[in-house]
């Protein structure tokens, strides 16, 4: 990525942006003359809006020496705590032709020599795994201990709408029984 190595990065199949995270981007010491503003938010699958701050354009090179292809990707940059330095998403995907497995951790592409490979790091990535669940379990849950109600509400329980039939379940055991709707059921049945 712009003549630098950049390791722990999350291929993603399902998301339409590819994401350059800022301590990366910090790093990188990237000109400001390329930064485009982004206004756009971005939505997580737990629903977490995200508000990404520029767009920039870096030329990415993949594979090893003779198998590689290299592409220009535009990346939005987004300043919040993750593992991963960069997630390769849809867009970038495509434009490397990228064939990728998640069963073996291999993404295949092709390049002027043949077909390319990646084949990922199972240890990284589930220490990456890891740290993520570690970030999400940061949030507090609401303890419902925590909520208290107005002295003077009750609280309803719903109620049937018609009379109720009790049924035995079990013919040798008459204490097991459920109950069902009189207009549900028909005792001749």
């Amino acid at each position: 990525m712009d003549l630098f190595i950049v390791k722990r990065i999350q291929v993603d199949r399902g998301s339409s942006a590819d994401v350059l995270y800022k301590h990366v981007f910090d790093q990188l010491k990237i000109l400001e003359n390329g930064l485009k503003p982004v206004k756009t938010p971005l939505i997580g699958f737990s629903g977490v809006v995200v508000y990404p701050r520029v767009a920039i354009m870096l030329l990415v090179i993949i594979g090893e020496a003779s198998r590689q292809a290299l592409v220009d990707v535009t990346f939005i940059m987004v300043d919040t705590s993750n593992p991963y330095n960069t997630i390769l998403r849809r867009p970038g995907l495509n434009i490397f032709g990228v064939v990728a497995s998640t069963k073996h951790l291999l993404i295949k592409f092709p390049t002027k020599c043949g077909i390319g490979q990646i084949i990922g790091d199972q240890t990284a990535s589930q220490e990456c795994q890891v740290a993520v669940v570690k970030l999400k379990g940061k949030k507090k849950p609401l303890s419902i201990g925590n909520i208290k109600f107005k002295d003077n509400i009750e609280l309803e329980s719903p109620e049937p709408m018609n009379d109720l039939v009790h049924v035995t379940a079990d013919e040798e055991d008459k204490t097991k029984v459920f109950r069902i709707g009189s207009k549900l059921w028909d005792p001749k049945k």
